[in-house]
This record gives C-alpha cells, structure tokens and sequence, in this order.
C-alpha cells in the first residue's frame, strides 16, 4: 500500500494513489507557528505533526511516498518505515491544485480570498526570515568585502596615477626612481617640496632603501620640474595622505578576510590561501555554491569570457581562471600549468565540500596530497611538448564565407 504524503501551510496530508484523504494532522493556526512548522520541513526534519501521520498506519506495512530526498531519508531513519521518492509527485500536484477542496473536507471552511490572504501572511514573513538568514551568512560578508578589495584598488590605481602626474610636474624624476604606489604616496605625503628630502628622513619615514634614498636626493638637487608654493604643495600632500588611508583600509580589509577565511573555508584556506581562496569563493557566489561546482568549473573561475571566446571562434579552451594567480602554477612551466591547475580544482572541490557540509579540516593531507601529483608531473614532463605547425586557411575558403564575406544565400533572377 502507498501512500503519499502531502504538506502545505495547514499541515501534512495522507493520500492513495488516486488522491483519496485517508488521513490528516493539522498545524496550529499561528502564523508563526506555521512557518516554523515549514522551515523545519523545509531543511528536511521531521515535525510532530508528520510523526502523528504515520502512527496512524502503523502496522499496516505502508510505503510512504515523498518529494524531498532529505526529509525521506530521515524520515527513515528516525521511524524506521519504507520510503519511496518521487519528484516531482503527481498526487501532490493534484492535492496543491485542489486545495481548497481537501481543505473544506477537514473542516476548513475557507473562502479563496480567505486562503489567499493566509498563504500570503505566511509567505511574506517565510520570506524575511529567508533573506535574513542569507544574509548572516558568513561567506557572504566574505563576497563582499572581494569586491570591495577590488573597488578599492581601482581606486588606489586612479588616485595614484593621478598623484604621480600632478607631482611630476614638481619633481618629474621621481616618477622613474619610485616603482611602488603606496612608497611614492607616502613621500608626497610626508615631505611636500623636493627641497625636504634627505636620506635620513626618507628612510625613516617613506620606509625607501637606502641606495634608492641617495639616488633621490641627489636627483632632487637637480631637478628640472617647476618650483611650487606652500599652498600650492599642501592641496596635494592632503590628496597623498587620503591615499595612504585608503592603503591602510585595504590591508586591514585583508586581514579581515584571513581571519573569516579561517573560520568559514578553512580547508580551501589552508589549500590556497585566504586571498585566492575567498575571491573563488566571490566568484561562485559562497561556499556552498563552490561546493557545488565541478572541478573542472572551478579550475576556469574567473576565465568565463576566454572561454565563451573560445566556444564561439573555436580557438583553445582556457586552462585555468583567477587560479592562475597560485605560485605553484604561474612559476610553473607553460606546459605543466593546466595540469597543475587540474590538481588543484579537483582538491579545492573536496576541501570546499567539506567546508560546506562537514567542518572537518583535512587541508594538511590535501596539500601533501598535491605536491606529491606536483611532483609527478615535473617528472614526467620535464619538457615542452613538440608544438603544431599551425595550418594557413586562405580566406576565401573559410567556413561560410566566399571571399572573406559570409554568404547568405542567392538573390533570385528576375
């Protein structure tokens, strides 16, 4: 004998195979109550009203139909009965289309409009409670603080370019001596005129080596760049200083993300580092999703265009995404990289699933895991495979097209 059950916001429901009641247990008329009800059943846990349902066929050697694998599978394992899984469920379907009907059976004397406006009540608050979950969620304070990292050195980038230009045109020679954005920030910031600069100081307080602090000064001696005035200097050391603030900001937003990298993903952390790890995290939406993923989806995080460009021009697949970024694949050789690359997703793949749903942090035996396949794929290719000589195709042959123009079809004679 089976039977399907069938829940909805008044409670669970019995029913044969031709959609027959055989029996009921209803949830309390609190809308609060009735949400809770449906979370629970929601994540999978069997309520108080589910149990009473059953015990009503107990005895009867029933098999139990459902359309949610996890509630079944603990519906199994707490009350030890048959369970089938059937997804969707037609007798479900007819039950939810005929609501109101089974409703008025149990003595739910409701209306339509009635019924709508409860179904809406529990909706509306079911809804709240979702998105005020999603958005507790930790690995989403993690996507965000990504983009904002990446916000910020957007910025960092336009506001430093825009301090070099301005101060060049005091000090044009600096420009070449000083590679680092936040080193040349800092010694607008700190010392204004040219006229300011020893090698003490610019040691001490720009944190600049010391045979690079010679080389500055003695440049500034001779410097072919416009002499400016006090109030002239200070708008732009004003500039420099909100620049070094904002250098500051995204070192501390870094350590922000170490830290819930530790606590959130600390498998995927201990494999990648938190950095990497938390931006393939941003790219995959949470951890969850990046469980989700295959490895060979996560390998090519970050390279979507290449690979679109590829489907569409028929040009090779990328090989690996922002994972490139890992120094065990970018100081690899050209030829070894997309099979480093491979290594890596796939371990990412177990330690973001385990990250996800398990908690146990096993990051030490996947990374000896991988520098051992490292390893093995340094020595057994040690060099470069032979490369293709690639194929000359004259334009005019090209697929679809007739000198160099793609056809579209004949014009027919008039």
């Amino acid at each position: 004998m089976k039977i399907h059950l069938a829940e909805c916001v008044f409670g669970v429901f019995a029913l044969d195979e031709d959609g027959n009641l055989l029996a009921f247990s209803l949830f309390p008329e609190d809308v609060s109550v009735v949400v809770e009800k449906l979370l629970r059943l929601q994540e999978g846990e069997v309520v108080e009203e589910l149990e009473e349902l059953i015990e009503t066929f107990e005895g009867q050697n029933a098999v139990y139909v459902l359309e949610d694998e996890e509630l079944a599978r603990n519906l199994r394992d707490k009350l030890s009965v048959k369970i089938e899984v059937e997804k969707p469920s037609s007798v479900a379907r007819m039950f939810r289309k005929n609501l109101l009907d089974y409703l008025h059976r149990v003595g739910k004397e409701l209306s339509e409009p009635e019924l709508k406006e409860f179904l809406w009540r529990v909706n509306a608050q079911l809804t709240r409670i979702k998105i005020k979950e999603e958005g507790e969620k930790r690995d989403k304070m993690i996507v965000q603080a990504v983009y904002s990292l990446d916000d910020i050195d957007n910025t960092l980038n336009l506001f430093s370019t825009r301090i070099r230009e301005w101060y060049s045109l005091h000090f044009p020679e600096l420009d070449k001596l000083v590679s680092s954005h936040l080193t040349f920030v800092r010694i607008v910031s700190e010392f204004g005129l040219r006229s300011n600069f020893t090698v003490e100081s610019l040691v001490e307080l720009a944190r600049v080596p010391e045979d690079v602090a010679e080389r500055i000064v003695k440049e500034a001696e001779k410097s072919m760049g416009a002499e400016l005035s006090e109030y002239d200097i200070e708008t732009l050391r004003e500039f420099a200083r909100e620049t070094v603030g904002l250098f500051e900001l995204r070192r501390e937003i870094e350590r922000y993300i170490s830290e819930m990298m530790k606590e959130v993903a600390p498998n995927v952390n201990g494999i990648i580092g938190p950095l990497l790890g938390a931006r393939l995290i941003s790219l995959a939406g949470g951890i969850n999703e990046l469980a989700r993923l295959p490895s060979s989806i996560t390998q090519i995080l970050g390279a979507e265009k290449a690979l679109f460009r590829s489907k569409r021009t028929g040009a090779p697949p990328p090989k690996h995404g922002v994972i490139f970024r890992h120094s065990d694949i970018n100081t690899a050789p050209w030829w070894q990289r997309g099979k480093i690359a491979r290594v890596y997703a796939g371990k990412l793949a177990i330690a973001a699933r385990i990250d996800a749903f398990s908690g146990e942090y096993v990051a030490e035996e996947l990374k000896e895991d991988i520098n051992r396949k490292i390893a093995q794929i340094k020595a057994k290719y040690p060099r470069p495979p032979p490369r293709k000589p690639k194929q000359f195709v004259p334009r005019g042959r090209r697929k679809g097209r007739v000198g160099g123009s793609r056809v579209k079809g004949k014009k027919k004679k008039r």
